[in-house]
């Protein structure tokens, strides 16, 4: 069994394999935790019966993630082979892979895969995409566009013409700045939304802010109960 570990010839599949176990581990532990506390947080009753939508969302969390890990390492190796895209392509392959392993698994053409976790998932890569997005194209307008900035002594100077340290200053108050407006935009929509259209929020939003801040709607018989205790 050692030589197979060993042999050029299973590296790719014992790669894949890899991946998918990773992919086990990292949804197990997240999702465990995570549908834990939501269980305790707003479900009452015996704790074992409770226990078993936890350990079900654990379940898909981790065959979503080890899927899609599985799948698109297979289709990347597949992709730069010679007889395809070659070994010179791998950025194209990987694109290409990721988008057959999210066909296949996130986009939902497949009922194998638990639709709400798939959706949050995705969602979660799009909150980052987009940001790593607005980094990349910042980078090239300055680099490409050269704008012009003035130093504390009322200089003129090109973007280039800045010290490492002053670039990277520069680039983090812009990412800082962007990031205030995105953040109370967000906000502000989804509060608009929660109270205009709420039940096209995600179902596990919409229960958290209903938790959070319909507190108008609750009563209370006295500061225990108040408190929660």
């Amino acid at each position: 069994m050692s030589s197979i570990l060993t042999n050029p010839l299973y590296r790719p599949l014992l790669e894949a394999l890899r991946s998918a176990r990773n992919g086990i581990v990292y949804g197990g532990k997240i999702r465990f935790s995570h549908a834990l506390v939501i269980n305790l947080l707003y479900r009452s009753g015996p704790i074992l019966p409770r226990l078993k939508p936890v350990l079900k969302a654990t379940k898909n969390h981790a065959e979503v993630l080890a899927a899609f890990a599985m799948i698109y390492k297979i289709a990347v190796k597949l992709l730069i082979q010679p007889t395809l895209l070659g070994p010179g392509n791998t950025r194209l392959a990987k694109f290409i892979g990721g988008a057959f392993g999210a066909w296949i698994v996130y986009s939902q053409h497949f009922p194998y895969f638990h639709p709400g976790i798939t959706h949050q998932i995705t969602l979660y890569c799009y909150s980052r995409v987009s940001l790593a997005v607005g980094k990349i194209l910042l980078d090239y307008y300055l680099q490409s566009r050269q704008p012009m900035f003035r130093n504390s002594k009322g200089d003129v100077l090109l973007f280039n013409d800045l010290t490492s340290k002053q670039q990277l200053k520069l680039k983090n108050a812009i990412y800082g700045r962007s990031w205030k407006y995105f953040a109370v935009l967000v906000w502000a929509l989804v509060m608009f939304i929660y109270d205009y259209q709420p039940q096209y929020l995600q179902s596990s939003l919409r229960h958290s802010m209903a938790y959070i801040y319909d507190v108008e709607l609750d009563s209370w018989s006295s500061w225990w109960e108040f408190l929660g205790i």
